[in-house]
């Protein structure tokens, strides 16, 4: 969707304003310029967590002595409050300390508990991940209400709807907005139309690094800086973000700027401050945000180390679909403890370095190890519930003759061989990276029959349901499923709590820092040409002129690269990643919908969610009835226990793309 130049009023979405206008200081109502002191911490990724750990601890211990000395500081702890439960493993007397700061201003708490990938993980991830970074921070005071999206590979559809859910009415991003806008205040809206405001880190959230600390040279940089922010903010005030990536504080800043002979007086301030004072907003835009445009999107982070991304959707799936409404519905206690643990090493494993494949071995190792944990937890859980007759229906329709999210003594109808569909493997040379695909120059792109996967169809079901088992023992290819059909119309796609539809595009269309690969994200479902395929989970597809590419395997070894034809500049250090090349043995379950009708009046979405949420062996317990949602364009994304009463969230994909959540 092309921006409006003009602006408009949004209704919706008034100024931000908390205690936190008044700890930026009154000079803040009078700067032309708000600079915000932080440090972008990746908890892992080129080091593995231990290392940055160590380093988070000095950077801490730093922030605390200089806030004393320093009374002016304001320090942005990049709207993660994992940092801060980090830090306070290892120094949990300081926990007064950082109390002290966040009550007078001087820090930022939260919203987010971690940065998470907006593609890759499910929508209700999304919003446990704002709910425990929310929680955390007022152990220790009032959580920042600026939806702090700076380093994201793209930002979802609906995400406007999940900050206002959690009382958040603005956003700070970079990476995703098209060169096409202008204005770097703009009103991003959600698909049903729920907006925040978002500022466009335009340069980036480093565009203010390393500021000089001589006032003259100071004056000049914010003088410069200024300019090149004027392109999207003629007339200000102006967001100037002082750090990096995993920056230390820095000291005499605070009396550099008040001397400093710049046109333009700047103020360390915060980002709630700024956006109490921003420009109005100068355009709007209404969905997802991937444009290549103005900076990277890295898609190759969709595809690296996709088994791995669909173990942490499999974990998903068990925590918000089978064990906690089936928690919810018994009359045993509800697990806070347990679940709260599986929940937070999902989280964990949400961040963008860490979801996204993008890291060193050593990173995707300890992800791996949170999965287990997380998994042995969920087992155990199960267990408890003892083993009953029938199956379970962890849909809130009814299955086979099970009730909505009931149990029934059925026979879950058997999978039945089914005729081998039309298939194909497309094999390509990958010289890239983790976070670009890039064949060598010339490379073609080999086809051939996709042989050895067994097909099955369920009574009742219009899919077909395959299994592909692969044993990769080459580096360095992309190894990609093709499914016949049409595309030419474009395609819609599954994404957090609702979908988007996508035209059919060349490579190279759009213009950008990076070459503009047509490979997009889709959750669960993509859909083209009266044809749907189904994936449990996250996944990359491309579309072709004669079919639909789901990227399996995406083999390289290398973390970032220097100079690739895709991408002009690295996306991180040059570090081998062997593990990277996904040697071995792989399985993938998918299956293939081929209808008449659009992608609603054949219930694409109701049929994804049967195939990715299978009937399972019922548990002992007895459970009340569940929930029913008759609407088929009505999904579940959570049944769960909130301070001892039962509440449901659901949305709808259609019109009016609403997620509602009600207790029961």
């Amino acid at each position: 969707m092309e921006p409006t130049s003009a602006p408009r009023p949004d209704p919706h979405v008034s100024r931000p304003g908390s205690s936190a206008d008044g700890s930026a200081g009154p000079e803040a109502n009078l700067a032309a310029c708000h600079v915000i002191v932080h440090t972008h911490w990746d908890r892992e990724w080129y080091l593995p967590f231990s290392v940055y750990r160590r380093r988070l601890v000095g950077l801490i211990d730093s922030l605390l002595l200089t806030l004393e000395r320093e009374p002016n500081l304001r320090f942005h702890l990049d709207g993660q409050m994992a940092l801060v439960d980090d830090y306070l493993d290892l120094r949990p007397e300081r926990r007064a300390a950082l109390a002290r700061a966040a009550a007078e201003g001087r820090i930022s708490l939260g919203p987010w508990y971690t940065l998470p990938d907006e593609h890759l993980v499910s929508g209700e991830a999304l919003i446990r991940n704002l709910e425990l970074g929310q929680a955390r921070a007022r152990r220790f005071g009032e959580p920042m209400r600026v939806g702090y999206l700076p380093d994201q590979f793209g930002h979802t559809a609906q995400m406007p709807q999940i900050l206002r859910l959690a009382g958040i009415e603005s956003a700070v991003l970079w990476r995703g907005v098209p060169a096409s806008m202008t204005s770097d205040v703009f009103t991003w809206e959600a698909l049903d139309g729920t907006s925040v405001t978002a500022v466009h880190l335009r340069g980036g959230y480093n565009a203010a690094r390393d500021l000089p600390l001589d006032p003259g040279a100071l004056g000049a940089r914010i003088d410069e800086l200024v300019e090149e922010h004027r392109r999207g903010n003629p007339h200000g005030p102006w967001l100037l973000m002082a750090g990096d990536d995993h920056t230390p504080v820095p000291n005499g800043l605070t009396t550099a700027l008040e001397q400093a002979g710049a046109e333009h007086r700047a103020v360390l301030s915060t980002l709630e401050a700024y956006l109490a004072r921003r420009p109005p907003a100068g355009a709007r835009w209404r969905g997802e945000l991937h444009s290549a445009g103005v900076a990277n999107v890295l898609k190759g982070t969709l595809s690296a180390r996709f088994p791995l991304k669909l173990r942490h959707a499999a974990l998903e799936r068990r925590l918000e679909r089978y064990l906690e409404p089936v928690y919810t519905l018994s009359e045993l206690p509800w697990p806070e403890r347990e679940l709260g643990y599986c929940w937070r090493q999902v989280i964990l494993n949400s961040a963008h370095d860490s979801i996204c494949g993008c890291s060193i071995d050593r990173v995707h190792e300890e992800a791996d190890e949170r999965l287990q944990r997380a998994e042995a937890m969920a087992r155990a859980l199960w267990e408890r519930l003892g083993a009953g007759e029938g199956v379970f229906n962890p849909s809130p329709f009814e299955r086979e003759g099970v009730p909505p999210l009931g149990v029934a003594r059925v026979e879950p109808a058997p999978e039945e061989p089914a005729d081998a569909l039309d298939l194909l493997l497309e094999d390509c040379p990958d010289h890239g990276d983790e976070y670009t695909f890039d064949p060598p120059e010339g490379a073609v792109p080999e086809r051939r029959p996709l042989v050895g996967a067994t097909f099955g169809r369920r009574p009742g079901e219009p899919f077909t349901r395959l299994t592909i088992e692969l044993d990769n023992r080459r580096p360095n290819h992309r190894l990609r499923l093709i499914v016949p059909t049409t595309t030419g119309a474009g395609a819609w796609a599954g994404v957090a709590f609702g979908a988007v539809h996508r035209p059919f595009r060349r490579a190279g269309t759009e213009p950008g820092v990076e070459f503009d690969l047509p490979t997009d994200p889709a959750r669960l479902w993509v859909d083209a040409g009266g044809t749907a395929v189904f994936v449990p989970g996250p996944f990359e597809y491309e579309l072709l002129e004669d079919g639909i590419a789901i990227t399996l395997l995406r083999c390289v070894g290398w973390l970032s690269r220097d100079v690739l034809r895709n991408r002009p500049v690295p996306a991180g250090p040059q570090i081998a990643t062997p593990e990277a090349q996904m040697l071995g043995r792989h399985r993938f379950e998918l299956a293939v919908y081929r209808h008449g009708g659009d992608w609603r009046e054949a219930m694409v979405p109701r049929w994804a969610e049967v195939f990715a949420h299978p009937l399972v062996p019922a548990p002992a317990v007895p459970l009340r009835p569940g929930p029913r949602e008759d609407d088929p364009a009505v999904l579940m994304s959570a049944l769960r226990r909130v301070d001892g009463r039962p509440q449901l969230r659901t949305y709808r994909c259609a019109e009016p793309w609403r997620i509602e959540t009600r207790w029961l």
